[in-house]
């Protein structure tokens, strides 16, 4: 269960988009925040560091050792290392809500907004992944659908590294599931999305299944 701190974000991310997306009070208004700059390669190293605070093997170090031990293993200069923590640090609690707000008020502006059930951000390692599931429409839609979700997900931070998505019938029976890396999604364009999505945008996909599956 999320904390308070992250629920709080949540609720006000969400009043946010609200307000400034799509089908709000002033449509087409949007929305950002400072933890969509924060970089995958970014987030990667301030993991190591939260990962690091935890390993037995530093338990007995001060703060300064086990800060200097990492960033060595990082192979970052301490200062760099020291100031990149400070950085993200200050908007960690707002890289989840920030991000699943700028995905959903994305989604929004699609033909599947309306049918989007769920989306979530998992940062609980140094590679964040994205969870879009959403209620299929047409079959024949499917690949069409699948990318204006990867488009969406582009138009998020750059904390993101990999996406997982499926749709599901009214039974919540996976009718298609699929996932995309980065260099994947962020190579889709909603303007193309109708002429490409069978093509060029469906080989960007991985481990794509079709038919009902868990």
């Amino acid at each position: 269960m999320l904390g308070s701190t992250h629920f709080v974000a949540r609720w006000i991310i969400g009043w946010a988009v609200l307000l400034g997306g799509v089908g709000g009070l002033w449509p087409g208004l949007a929305f950002g925040g400072p933890a969509l700059e924060i970089k995958a390669e970014e987030y990667g190293y301030y993991r190591a560091w939260v990962d690091g605070r935890e390993d037995p093997r530093l338990a007995k170090d001060d703060e300064a050792t086990r800060l200097k031990k990492i960033a060595k293993q990082e192979k970052l200069k301490i200062a760099d290392f020291r100031a990149l923590i400070e950085r993200v640090s200050k908007v960690a609690d707002s890289i989840v809500p920030e991000n699943e707000a700028v995905i959903r008020q994305s989604l929004n502006q699609t033909v599947i907004g309306k049918r989007v059930r769920e989306v979530e951000i998992n940062v609980d390692s140094s590679h964040v992944v994205a969870f879009v599931k959403w209620e299929c429409g047409d079959k024949r839609d499917i690949d069409k659908e699948a990318s204006y979700v990867a488009w969406a997900v582009g138009q998020g931070g750059g904390v993101i590294g990999t996406l997982g998505l499926w749709c599901v019938n009214e039974n919540d029976t996976k009718l298609f599931s699929a996932q995309i890396s980065r260099g994947g999604f962020t190579r889709i364009k909603k303007k193309t999305v109708e002429r490409f999505a069978t093509t060029r945008y469906a080989r960007l996909f991985e481990k794509v299944k079709r038919g009902p599956h868990r």
